[in-house]
């Protein structure tokens, strides 16, 4: 949890002052002397890492070594360079080329293990498509879709895939169980002194990370609910208290609120692009139009957390911080899915990031005025 909440509290800076409006990239070309959290939409690691890396966003490679554990979550995930400790990742496509000083764990919708991967601990993989062509020291535990072995597996397995492949090449060591929707398959010669056998009850497994881990859903869903849930962890953790003061009074003042927001909405990219042609305000303008840009990526979370204190004010309920924290997760999910309506999707979110910022809005001008009166 304490590295969960750090990689949020990169996100939230990374996304505002990190990235370059033109490239959106984050590129680590010198030596990091000590563990290392970023985010951003591309992320590129071309220096060493004395330490853990904590990395999220679109596109992440990791081209030199990592001293500590590699944490990453992404659409694509590209891991070059050598890992001394443990691997966690999860993304669309993720590919694995170097060695792995310890466990690999990994959920994604493409998963490839080149032949120049070595995993040295255990390698635990949940995908809809599995690609092993590398080697596996400890053992091994896989559930996809259509997964592929061509490497070798020094240590037991466990193999549960709706289409399972074995190439010329692939190795086992140790006895394997395994689970292919055609039934029983011919090991040939990819048995070492070891035996292999089918089980049955491996077959749920498959049909969990076939249908759900597809790569669609893994890039769309899986890393939107867990970098949401971050989201709404931090702003809540930090805000509750504002959260429960902007909703009071809310259900009187909607088209206020909805006047206030619309006018931050139109009113600021209006006010930065003034700034533009002032030489002094160039730098405040640059500023501003990080702060807006980040208020827009997280508009859906902060609204979300909104719906759910105000959802909580209308019922009556007695909810602590983590009911909120999830009931604000289902908001999110929910508006998500209504964002993606053609068309009035757009108008209807239009709406809510109004309400939502102009209840905040007004939040604020109400405590100025209690401090003065005070």
């Amino acid at each position: 949890m304490k590295k969960l909440a750090t990689l949020l509290l990169v996100l939230s800076s990374a996304l505002s002052f990190g990235q370059n409006e033109e490239s959106k990239e984050i590129l680590i070309d010198k030596a990091q002397a000590d563990d290392t959290y970023v985010a951003g939409e591309t992320i590129k690691v071309n220096a060493p890492v004395q330490g853990d890396l904590v990395m999220a966003g679109a596109s992440l490679s990791v081209k030199d070594r990592i001293d500590g554990d590699l944490t990453a979550a992404g659409g694509e995930i590209s891991v070059e360079g050598p890992i001394a400790d443990d691997v966690r990742v999860a993304g669309g496509r993720i590919t694995i080329d170097s060695e792995i000083g310890d466990d690999l764990v990994v959920f994604g919708g493409e998963i490839i293990l080149t032949e120049n991967a070595l995993i040295n601990g255990k390698l635990v993989c949940h995908g809809g498509d599995v690609t092993v062509n590398g080697e596996v020291i400890e053992g091994l535990k896989i559930s996809g879709g259509d997964v592929s072995i061509d490497g070798t597996i020094r240590g037991p397995s466990k193999i549960a895939g709706e289409d399972l492949t074995l190439g010329t090449n692939a190795k086992f060591h140790k006895d394997v169980e395994y689970w292919d929707s055609g039934g029983e398959i011919n090991f040939n010669n990819a048995l070492v002194n070891a035996n292999a056998q089918f089980n049955e009850d491996l077959e749920e497994e498959s049909q969990i990370s076939a249908i759900v881990l597809g790569i669609s859903s893994v890039k769309k869903w899986v890393i939107y609910i867990f970098s949401s849930f971050l989201a709404i962890l931090f702003f809540h953790a930090l805000f509750r208290n504002a959260f429960a003061s902007a909703v009071e009074g809310l259900e009187d003042n909607w088209l206020k609120s909805f006047g206030f927001g619309l006018i931050y909405l139109i009113g600021i990219p209006v006010a930065i692009l003034i700034t533009f042609f002032i030489t002094i305000g160039i730098k405040l303008g640059l500023f501003a139009a990080a702060v807006f840009v980040f208020s827009l990526v997280f508009g859906q979370v902060v609204a979300a957390i909104l719906m759910a204190y105000y959802l909580r004010n209308s019922k009556d309920k007695d909810w602590g911080f983590w009911p909120v924290t999830f009931v604000a997760l289902g908001f999110a999910i929910l508006l998500r899915l209504v964002a993606m309506i053609p068309y009035a999707g757009i108008a209807l979110a239009v709406i809510i990031l109004s309400v939502t910022y102009g209840a905040l809005t007004l939040q604020v001008f109400r405590a100025k005025k209690q401090r003065i009166a005070s």
